[in-house]
Parts: structure tokens; C-alpha cells; sequence
């Protein structure tokens, strides 16, 4: 298994050395070097830290210098960060839901092509907040920016409301990206991807929900804005621990601890089992959930052994997997994989 993330960075003219961040991280830090390496933007980036607060901030510098890129790609500056302060005061001065939207979309006009292209369509009771970037071209660095901004005004809004807006579906886009899969989770609603667009899809009615944020609060709020998606803050612990675990697994890393969970998410242990409970779950479901949808996962690929699936999963041995996976799903893995590779290959009637 892959140990924590050991990535190195270039810093200035100085020698590379070993950057590290706590193992509950460890995946989205290497998704976003990565991408920052492809583009070639990870000159001068400080090292990933080891505090929650610095991973925040640290994830802002490499979403600002990726947007920089992307934006010089095509030929204009990129959203400042005061003209992001700006757009979210706007939306703050708004009595309602629906309000709140349209300032966001004036916004943007005013400032095309910079700010994309904001649009609310309703229809059949149905609304849909939806997000262009207006990029030439689509790639996985603007696929994984766009996702984020789409996450971002899902965190202004329901901050605004001062609660969580339901989500019926999510659209993510032309780019199907498998390495952020577990993070999509954060949503906490059905992820479509393959589309032309970027939209969260929410029923109409929520555009009444009154804005119950006062001024003297944004300062709070903007700090780490869009990039405290985890967190004491963050809306929906289990959600969280969700995405954390499905993303160590997909990175080949052993599953944190809820004793490492409740550290890195700034939570004392008994509060974070609390919010856990309060949310309807605990560790030991949500680590199960996280173990069967990664063996599924795993036994989708035809070509992976028992053996290595289950050294992947963190089990002892290909014996002690199987008979886990007949406990969850009354089958064995082998027969399960004939029946999901059937299924994929069943002609459409």
C-alpha cells in the first residue's frame, strides 16, 4: 500500500524536499499535485502542512494558481479573489434563495468572461443552478476547477440559509474523472457525469428559503472560502468521513482511525462520534460501506485478483475477503464479478 502522501516541491531555487501531510489527506493532496505538476504550476508552492487550518489554505493556493492557468490558456485574467468577496457579499444583501442567485448571475455578466456564465432555469418544480467556466477547451485541470467552484457556490448557499439545500442531483460535466469519485461524495446527492454542463438540480421550492446571514458574520465564512470542505465547520460529518475513507481506499492507503478522523476534522472524539450519531451513522458502518462499494469497485475490473483486492482493502488474506464479502452480499466474490460483468455487457433492449 501506498504510505502517506510523499510528494516533492520545488521551492524557489532551493532543493526539492519531501513535502507530507496527515494520511486522512494524503489523497486529495496527491489528486491536486498532481494536476499542478501536469499543468506545471507547482514551482514556489509551499509544502502540504500538517494542520487541517493549513491544508485549507494550502488547497486555496493550488485551486488559485490552477484557475491562473487555465484563465491565461484562454487569453483573459482569472477572478480575482476580491471580485470572489464581491460576488458573495452580493449574494449576502438577498433576501431569499432565488435572490441570491440572480445577484450571483448579474455578477458574472459584468464581469465576462472571467466569472463564466451563471445561469437559473426552473421548470416543472424542478431548479437547476447551473455553472459554464466558458473554457476553449474542456481538460481534467479545468474539469477538476469547475467542480470545485460548483462545490463552492453550494457552500455560499447554504451558508446563506444557515442550513443544508437538498440536492437532487449534480452535474459534473464532460470529463468522467474516477480520481475524484469519493470526493463527489460531499454532495451528498447523485453525481452525473459525461454531460455538457456543471449544475446542482434541487426542487424550486427551496428558492423561498430566506438568507439569514448577517454581515458581521462573512469575515468567518470568506477566510477559507471555497476550500473548508472539511472540517468542525463543514456541513454533514458523515458525508465527510464518507469521502475520507473511499478516497484512502481508491489511493491504495490504509482506512484512518476514527480516533485520526476526529483529529484531522478538528473534532474532539466524543463530539465527532455525536455528530456521526446525529447524522444517522457511525465509524464502523460508514467503514464497512467505505470497504464493500471499494471491493465492488476492485471486483469490477476484470483483470485484478482476489489476492490483490484483498491486500488492497487492508484484509489479511484472499480467505478472510471472501468470506467478509459473502457476509455482506450472500455470494462470493468471484460469482458477484461473473454477475456485474453480465450485466454491463447486457444488450440495451
Amino acid at each position: 500500500m501506498k504510505q502517506q502522501a510523499q510528494r516533492r516541491v520545488r521551492r524557489g531555487g532551493e532543493q526539492d524536499a519531501p513535502a507530507t501531510t496527515s494520511a486522512t489527506f494524503a489523497p486529495l493532496v496527491e489528486l491536486l499535485l498532481a494536476e499542478l505538476e501536469s499543468c506545471g504550476q507547482a514551482d514556489g508552492l509551499r509544502q502540504p502542512p500538517l494542520t487541517l487550518a493549513g491544508f485549507t489554505s494550502w488547497y486555496l493556493d493550488v485551486v488559485q494558481r490552477l484557475e491562473a492557468h487555465l484563465a491565461g490558456s484562454d487569453n483573459h485574467a482569472p477572478m480575482a479573489r476580491g471580485e470572489v468577496e464581491l460576488l458573495c457579499r452580493c449574494a449576502l444583501s438577498a433576501a431569499d434563495l432565488r435572490e441570491a442567485i440572480l445577484l450571483c448571475e448579474h455578477f458574472a455578466r459584468m464581469l465576462h468572461p472571467r466569472a463564466g456564465r451563471i445561469r437559473l432555469e426552473i421548470a416543472r418544480g424542478r431548479a437547476s443552478f447551473r455553472l459554464d467556466s466558458l473554457r476553449g477547451q474542456a481538460s481534467t485541470a479545468g474539469s477538476l476547477v469547475d467542480i470545485t467552484g460548483l462545490f463552492a457556490f453550494l457552500q455560499l448557499f447554504q451558508w446563506l440559509l444557515g442550513r443544508e439545500l437538498p440536492l437532487r442531483q449534480v452535474r459534473i460535466g464532460p470529463i468522467r474523472r474516477q480520481d475524484v469519485l469519493p470526493f463527489l461524495r460531499l454532495f451528498r446527492a447523485p453525481v452525473l457525469a459525461g454531460g455538457e454542463d456543471y449544475a446542482l438540480d434541487f426542487d424550486a421550492a427551496a428558492l423561498s428559503l430566506p438568507v439569514v446571514r448577517a454581515p458581521s458574520e462573512f469575515a468567518a465564512f470568506f477566510h477559507s472560502f471555497p476550500c473548508a470542505v472539511f472540517g468542525a465547520r463543514a456541513h454533514s460529518v458523515p458525508a465527510q468521513v464518507s469521502a475520507l475513507l473511499a478516497a484512502a481506499l481508491r489511493h491504495g492507503a490504509p482506512l484512518p482511525s476514527q480516533v485520526q478522523l476526529a483529529a484531522d476534522l478538528g473534532l474532539p472524539l466524543s463530539t465527532f462520534r455525536r455528530r456521526l450519531q446525529q447524522g444517522g451513522s457511525n465509524y464502523r458502518s460508514l467503514r464497512e460501506a467505505a470497504l464493500r462499494n471499494g471491493a465492488c469497485a476492485a471486483l469490477s475490473q476484470p483483470d485484478r485478483q482476489i489476492s490483490d483486492i484483498a491486500a488492497s482493502l487492508g484484509f489479511a488474506d484472499a480467505g478472510t475477503f471472501r468470506r467478509a464479502f459473502a457476509q455482506w452480499f450472500g455470494m462470493a466474490p468471484g460469482a458477484w464479478r461473473e454477475q456485474a460483468l453480465a450485466a454491463s455487457f447486457k444488450p440495451a433492449e
